[in-house]
């Protein structure tokens, strides 16, 4: 009977040609997964004793022939039936597309219940990578608290979450701020500072749609969208439970998924949009009582107001990065709504007043330095010769890296992927805090230089600026670990560079005197032993060394790399040093005669 009622089943399906592709596919699966009734039937053993039998076998026989035939058959028209199930004219299909074409974005979504097929087209579209940095699904409220909690460090920044009797509203205009404000912050994680001031766009989506024993009630979601630069945008709605106007029931579950993953995708298209895209409404808002209310803001935050809550102890902000948002002919600098330090950066640490070309130079010649380092190392860390045991987590991110500092050669060393921050302390362990309006020039200053004829195609790819409260190098040492985005090495024991500082030869000197450890040598070693372990790294440039007569008048002037220095310490030691060459820096000017410089060209302007 087993095999007379798949052979019915099969007929049944093969007649039944309006049957649906939900029900195809259901019958696919049941035909497919029958369980086996003992033996196969090609093995059963005849008895030529019993005549009756052996026909009642060859019968079975027969059947089970045809049944697989017919099985063969009606499988390969389901496949071809199942490939139209998700047509190119799907609309999701198509705003997926025209995202994926435009690539204005990199995308973060953060989506707590409805709303997720707005990831999974986009996934399911060739070209997503381009544009998708990741998708998360928070159906549990306990997912949803966690994934906050993670990547939202000032509760207090949205009060208007909307409480019922003093509870959190899960699906509330203010918690989907809450979780495009968190999807941020992710993205940030995963992008360079370039990309978190042009190209981040974080989605936010909190619905409630319908369900068992609410048909009853309309339906809500709240769709959040926020930019690096502090730009946003919120899309309300309301999904009503009336019928259509031309009298179709209400919408169920899948249809306000599907309408829900449509308005997601429409607002990131729209979003900025280079086009003009005009959203038909009335299209996907087809019932009485439907509604959408889109409401836009921007960021007003100053880089003084940064730098007075970095300045003030009961702020509890340590530190704040100020980017660039470069267009053809100006460069404006604009505080990021979350402190993120990519992986593996360069600090160059200083007081920068002002800014200058050496400072500028010196930038970009650690970042030449460093990407011939790293292209060095990745180099020996594949060679067939190396006989150690790759740890899976140093393979996995050396691997991942190694596609990107592959395809740089000698010739451009300067577009190694580092982040580049010049930090300035905003306070000082002897001296009062620095102005905030002050701190405020000396940033804007660096958008100048990025525009200066001598200084736009020196300064580095790749970079921003660090304002801390952090005066002593320890001090910079911890805020900078507590916003560094995990790499390969945070993973990995022993001396391992998570974070490289920019300094000069004078400060390299007093690093390795033993002089400032109570003249003694050991204590300087474990000292500076101390650091490399915590992953610091140092990159020197040279300066130049001015020999002045009796009369004040220089008589000579050397260029000092640092070189001799390093002689005679244990090699340990001398490898957390990388000594820039002198051909790639060399400025034959001190900072003072820079200063000068700079204010006169300025004051003839």
């Amino acid at each position: 009977m087993h095999q007379f009622l798949q052979i019915l089943l099969l007929v049944i399906f093969l007649w039944n040609t309006s049957s649906s592709s939900y029900h195809l596919n259901a019958l696919a699966f049941t035909i497919n997964n029958f369980p086996s009734a003992g033996r196969p039937l090609h093995s059963i053993k005849t008895n030529t004793c019993n005549t009756e039998t052996n026909q009642m076998i060859r019968s079975y026989l027969t059947s089970h022939r045809m049944s697989q035939n017919i099985v063969r058959t009606s499988t390969s028209k389901l496949s071809s039936l199942a490939s139209s199930i998700h047509p190119d004219d799907v609309p999701t299909t198509h705003l997926s597309k025209s995202i994926i074409a435009a690539k204005q974005h990199k995308l973060s979504f953060a989506i707590a219940g409805g709303g997720s097929k707005a990831i999974s087209s986009l996934v399911s579209t060739p070209g997503a990578s381009s544009v998708l940095l990741n998708g998360s699904v928070l159906y549990d409220r306990n997912s949803y608290c966690q994934y906050i909690s993670q990547h939202v460090s000032n509760m207090n920044s949205v009060d208007n979450y909307q409480s019922r009797d003093g509870q959190f509203g899960f699906a509330s205009r203010g918690s989907a701020v809450l979780l495009s404000q968190a999807a941020l912050h992710h993205a940030f994680q995963q992008s360079c500072i370039d990309d978190m001031t042009r190209k981040t766009l974080a989605i936010g989506c909190t619905s409630t749609l319908v369900s068992h024993g609410r048909e009853d009630r309309n339906s809500r979601a709240h769709i959040s969208l926020f930019s690096g630069d502090g730009r946003g945008v919120i899309w309300d709605v309301l999904m009503s439970k009336e019928e259509s106007n031309c009298g179709a029931d209400r919408r169920n579950r899948a249809e306000e998924e599907d309408l829900l993953a449509q308005l997601i995708l429409s607002s990131v298209q729209q979003y900025r949009s280079v086009e003009n895209v005009v959203f038909d409404t009335d299209a996907l808002l087809d019932r009485k009582g439907d509604e959408l209310n889109i409401s836009t803001f921007q960021s007003n935050t100053l880089i003084q107001d940064v730098a007075q809550t970095v300045i003030d102890e009961s702020e509890k902000t340590d530190a704040a990065v100020v980017a660039p948002q470069q267009e053809s002919a100006s460069c404006c600098m604009i505080p990021l709504a979350h402190t993120v330090i990519p992986s593996d950066p360069i600090i160059f640490p200083g007081s920068f007043n002002p800014p200058h070309v050496g400072h500028i130079k010196l930038a970009h010649a650690a970042v030449k330095t460093m990407t011939r380092k790293k292209k060095e190392e990745l180099e020996e860390y594949f060679q067939p010769t190396n006989s150690n045991t790759p740890n899976a987590i140093e393979a996995m991110w050396n691997t991942s890296e190694y596609q990107t500092f592959k395809a740089i050669t000698d010739e451009n060393l300067e577009e190694g992927p580092f982040s580049v921050f010049f930090e300035m302390s905003l306070t000082n362990a002897d001296k009062p805090p620095l102005e905030a309006t002050e701190a405020s020039r000396r940033v804007d200053l660096f958008g100048q230089l990025a525009l200066e004829q001598e200084t736009k195609s020196l300064i580095p790819k790749d970079w921003g600026v660090l304002l801390t409260s952090s005066p002593l190098f320890i001090d910079k040492l911890r805020v900078i670990k507590k916003y560094l985005v995990p790499s390969g090495p945070t993973f990995m024991t022993g001396n391992k560079r998570q974070i490289t500082f920019v300094i000069g030869t004078d400060t390299m000197v007093r690093i390795i005197n033993p002089k400032y450890y109570g003249n003694d040598n050991h204590n300087m070693l474990a000292a500076v032993r101390e650091m490399g372990n915590e992953g610091v790294h140092f990159v020197v440039g040279g300066r130049l060394e001015q020999i002045k007569g009796a009369d004040g008048e220089i008589k000579d002037a050397t260029f000092v790399t640092g070189e001799e220095e390093l002689e005679g310490l244990p090699d340990d030691v001398q490898n957390m040093f990388t000594i820039i060459r002198e051909e790639d820096f060399r400025v034959d000017i001190s900072s003072s005669e820079l200063r000068a410089k700079m204010s006169e060209t300025r004051a003839g302007h």
